[in-house]
């Protein structure tokens, strides 16, 4: 018995709209051939399929038996291109990921290269935005997701999923805090010349707002948009640098030390930044659930220590 796959969507899609006419509006078939299509699968299958009066269209027992079986082989079937077409974008896909500088730049090339060492012919699109322009990128379509700081900017309909609390520390010359420390006051701060990232920023965000609360007033004698040339000020010695933990090199100028900022602590969260009511694309998917395992292999880490 040859029953074509044209058939079967025809009489479910009379079947669920209880119409000839409404099907064949749907399926953009002539009422003749919605007709005819019908009929010859009915003497396919040697019974009734539909009950019909001038007035309605209803299904026999084995119209709802077929009706069942159909729909439920067409999800199947669906599935089934799903999956091909999740197998075709992980091997040739394209991801766009909107980034903060400082994120791109310390903790997202080593889980691009992991990536890329599963998936290397997937395209990867990093966007070096402010916290402000990350939410608009994904709310155009031209990034996938963001990873960052949070933001303003987050609304409703963005859904943003924590997962890094970051301190927030100071790269000072020894020359303006002579005396060893492991830690430094923003009051304390305040009496030195302050090396800061631009108002662009969420981390000045974060900064702006405990000196506030705390009523000291901390102008920066330099401002930039990038945290290297913070860097690079600080160990020429042209004040105290005010950075996230992550950009801070782990072997420092002899001349210069790390000291974390207390009264307050200032920390800063680091964050995947998704449509909410939009799925990713398979490939996107994977490389989110890769960040996802590092974060959480980093927090599970910092708990042990």
């Amino acid at each position: 018995m040859e029953i074509h796959y044209k058939q079967l969507q025809t009489f479910v899609q009379v079947a669920e709209t209880g119409s000839f006419r409404l099907a064949s509006s749907h399926i953009h078939r002539s009422f003749s051939v919605v007709s005819a299509q019908i009929k010859q699968l009915e003497a396919q299958l040697g019974v009734k399929l539909f009950e019909r009066t001038t007035r309605s269209v209803r299904l026999t027992v084995a119209g709802e038996l077929l009706k069942k079986a159909a729909q439920n082989g067409f999800r199947e079937i669906e599935a089934g291109l799903q999956e091909i077409q999740e197998i075709m974008d992980i091997r040739k896909g394209r991801i766009a990921v909107a980034s903060s500088p400082i994120m791109a730049g310390t903790l997202l090339p080593p889980l691009l290269a992991t990536f890329e060492a599963d998936y290397p012919s997937i395209r990867i699109l990093v966007r070096e935005l402010t916290p402000a322009e990350i939410y608009q990128s994904i709310l155009r379509g031209e990034s996938d997701f963001g990873i960052g700081p949070a933001h303003d900017a987050e609304g409703q309909e963005f859904k943003f999923e924590p997962l890094l609390n970051e301190e927030v520390m100071a790269l000072v010359p020894k020359k303006f805090k002579p005396v060893p420390s492991q830690t430094i006051g923003l009051k304390e701060l305040s009496r030195m010349p302050v090396l800061q990232l631009s108002n662009a920023t969420a981390l000045r965000s974060v900064l702006n707002h405990a000196v506030k609360k705390a009523g000291i007033t901390l102008e920066p004698k330099y401002e930039c948009s990038q945290a290297q040339t913070l860097i690079a000020m600080a160990n020429a010695e042209l004040g105290a640098a005010i950075l996230p933990r992550s950009i801070i090199p782990t072997q420092t100028e002899a001349h210069v030390q790390v000291l974390r900022i207390v009264s307050p602590t200032l920390k800063r969260k680091i964050g995947l930044i998704t449509l909410r009511d939009k799925a990713l694309r398979p490939a996107a998917t994977r490389l989110t659930e890769l960040i996802r395992t590092h974060f959480q292999q980093i927090t599970s880490h910092d708990k042990r220590r």
